[in-house]
């Protein structure tokens, strides 16, 4: 009877001490397991605050580049500012342009036609010159035979109201040096205007001495 209580107890103690192994195994597994994983999560930890490190400067130098891109965006946007008052600029600029084409085609337009008026108002004035050249021209005949007329009155006055000497045969004589006929012309008195027929002065005649010059 002992012995089987003996043997059966045994039986546990091995069945146990079986347990206590498998159980020694498991925990050695599992410490075995567990130190793999806090490598793991050592290595995971380290390569985790490396990257973290990585990404920080990164965050840094991306902080930096947005700093600069910032500035220079500010810069491109004062520049773009400038650009738009320089477009403003050149647009008031192309107004006054187009202004200034306007008044001018409008005074080309006015010169042309002041032109066309100028040219209308020359022939006008070409046609006056000629008109007044032939009437100038009508005039100097007129003139030619009222001297004419003039020269046939005055050889026809008295001899006693000619103011020079006369000789005997009624021909005028130079008081200053004898000459007579031919050696004494007629001429008009600019100085003395008796009347006017229309516009024409008529001048007083007087003689003139062709060999002393005298006047009389």
């Amino acid at each position: 009877m002992s012995e089987e209580i003996n043997h059966s107890l045994n039986t546990e103690i091995d069945v146990l001490k079986k347990l206590l192994e498998d159980a020694n195994a498991i925990i050695a597994n599992l410490e075995k397991n567990l130190k793999d994983k806090e490598k793991e999560l050592s290595d995971l930890s380290k390569f985790t605050n490396e990257k973290i490190s990585s990404l920080s400067i990164e965050l840094e130098n991306g902080k930096r580049k947005i700093s600069v891109l910032e500035k220079s965006l500010n810069e491109v946007n004062r520049t773009i500012s400038a650009k738009d008052e320089n477009l403003e600029e050149l647009r008031a600029y192309q107004n006054k342009f187009e202004t200034s084409v306007e008044e001018s085609n409008k005074l080309k337009a006015e010169f042309d036609d002041l032109k066309n008026k100028m040219s209308i108002i020359e022939e006008e004035n070409a046609k006056l010159t000629s008109q007044l050249v032939e009437l100038n021209n009508l005039l100097l005949q007129k003139d030619s035979e009222i001297e004419e007329l003039k020269a046939k009155l005055f050889m026809l006055q008295p001899p006693e109201i000619l103011t020079g000497d006369v000789t005997t045969e009624g021909r005028v004589k130079c008081v200053k040096c004898g000459a007579v006929g031919k050696d004494i012309k007629v001429v008009e008195d600019k100085s003395r205007v008796l009347s006017y027929v229309g516009n024409i002065p008529m001048y007083a005649k007087k003689h003139v001495c062709k060999k002393c010059g005298y006047e009389f």
